[in-house]
């Protein structure tokens, strides 16, 4: 089993590919890109945590056949653009929290904190709502997928980048 993280898919929000300068022609184009790269990465029994504005302006229904098409168990902290769907996420999710410490050293919330629990300790902060625009800094990083080539990423992954 591996655990996986990302944040800002977007799935369904047409506007997010010109806001964020996404390589798409369309949101057909990009839920598709993030599905197939999601499920080449995620297998069934694995644990991805969703940092949040995971869709935009969707249906009970596409929501709840988006959930069951991606791979894994999922767990969610709600962002921004979350909250009017957090009541339908809860279905397809095995966890909805604001936030979460997940281990005495990772630490998740959609927003990029200025601090957080045991950060002079090396707790890592992993979180979305930038858009790869915010530099990683004190152990904190951007799981987005416009800063992981539209894919969930690894700890593994996110250690290197950040030792790089």
């Amino acid at each position: 089993m591996n655990t996986w993280y990302t944040a800002d898919t977007h799935f369904f929000h047409a506007n997010i590919i010109r806001h964020c300068h996404r390589p798409f022609a369309s949101v057909g184009e990009m839920n598709a890109t993030l599905i197939e790269r999601w499920n080449e990465r995620v297998a069934p029994g694995d644990i991805v945590y969703v940092l949040g504005d995971f869709a935009w302006g969707v249906g009970r229904k596409r929501l709840e056949d988006l959930v069951m098409i991606l791979k894994g168990r999922k767990r969610i902290v709600p962002g921004n653009h979350d909250r009017k769907i957090a009541r339908m996420l809860r279905g397809g999710f095995i966890d909805v929290s604001e936030s979460l410490v997940i281990s005495k050293d990772i630490v998740l919330c959609h927003y990029p904190l200025a601090s957080w629990p045991r950060m002079r300790h090396g707790t890592l902060m992993l979180h979305g709502h930038c858009h790869g625009t915010l530099p990683p800094r004190d152990r904190r990083v951007d799981v987005g997928v416009d800063a992981w080539d539209f894919r969930p990423v690894s700890l593994d992954e996110i250690e290197n980048k950040e030792n790089a």
